[in-house]
């Protein structure tokens, strides 16, 4: 597939590694492209299966990265909230936990600690730093590296942004890849290079056709396995002014984790048609 970028890919295995991956979608170079003893332990990872989301309109259209990081994919009962169509507003980050509306935190949101801050406030109830909430059955939330693995009950995700534009979630899937939900678009398990994603940090979403380039990562997340837990997450006013419109070469990369992809041309024609508010978070 053509890359969305010109930034120039890395090999994702080992962070001192200075050689580039090899041709096609590998993320890594010749040396660890046959073996990669860097690798993410798995705990209550989901199965990679753009399928759920993808297959439907409807369910494309309602859930964005956030939601997808989360596992959420039930629709709500909502009139004209359908699996054909279902035009409703985003889940965001921090308003289950009351924080303010993007709107009114322009100035210090979209960053890392504002991110991590809202995760805790959602996932845990509160927003004191507290990660237990143990009196409604909910796990810990916390911070973790690439290399450790998640307690029983939990699973990865990981926190990238633009902070001046964006957001963006991934979460690890039970292959050892990561995958990903761009706005309303289709779920895909690669980057902006159209490599597998092996490693967040090391991997390039730098979309200069949507004026977004999510440099800064903000770190690896434990969270509940069980959708119980998140599945209240609250909806939220779609921010007014998205310039997410990402280029759409990978939204055809979804139905095969490790075969080339052969619709470049297709995809090239898709990225005119991009809808602004489709891509949103």
């Amino acid at each position: 597939m053509a890359p969305t970028t010109n930034v120039v890919p890395r090999c994702q295995c080992d962070p001192n590694c200075p050689n580039p991956p090899i041709e096609g979608t590998s993320p890594f170079c010749k040396e660890h492209a046959t073996k990669c003893e860097r690798i993410s332990p798995l705990s209550g990872e989901l199965p990679y299966a753009p399928s759920q989301y993808n297959k439907f309109p409807g369910i494309k259209e309602a859930f964005n990265c956030f939601a997808y990081a989360f596992g959420l994919f039930m629709l709500p009962n909502k009139k004209g909230c359908d699996v054909k169509s279902c035009p409703i507003s985003f889940h965001q980050p921090g308003y289950k936990s009351g924080h303010p509306s993007w709107s009114n935190s322009e100035k210090n949101g979209k960053r890392c600690p504002d991110l991590i801050s809202r995760i805790f406030g959602d996932v845990s109830g509160n927003v004191s730093g507290n990660t237990s909430n143990k009196k409604n059955g909910v796990p810990d939330v916390s911070m973790c590296h690439f290399n450790t693995k998640c307690p029983e009950g939990m699973r990865k995700i990981a926190v990238i942004v633009d902070a001046k534009q964006d957001y963006h979630f991934l979460r690890l899937d039970n292959n050892h890849y990561w995958s990903h939900k761009p706005g309303a678009t289709d779920v895909t398990n690669v980057d902006a290079t159209g490599r597998l994603i092996w490693d967040p940090q090391l991997a390039v979403f730098h979309y200069p056709d949507s004026n977004l380039n999510y440099e800064n990562f903000c770190g690896y997340l434990c969270i509940p396995a069980s959708h119980e837990s998140t599945h209240n997450m609250k909806l939220a006013r779609r921010p007014k002014s998205s310039k997410r419109s990402r280029n759409n070469n990978n939204n055809n990369n979804n139905n095969n984790n490790n075969k080339k992809i052969n619709n470049k041309n297709a995809n090239r024609n898709n990225n005119n048609r991009t809808i602004k508010r489709r891509r949103s978070n």
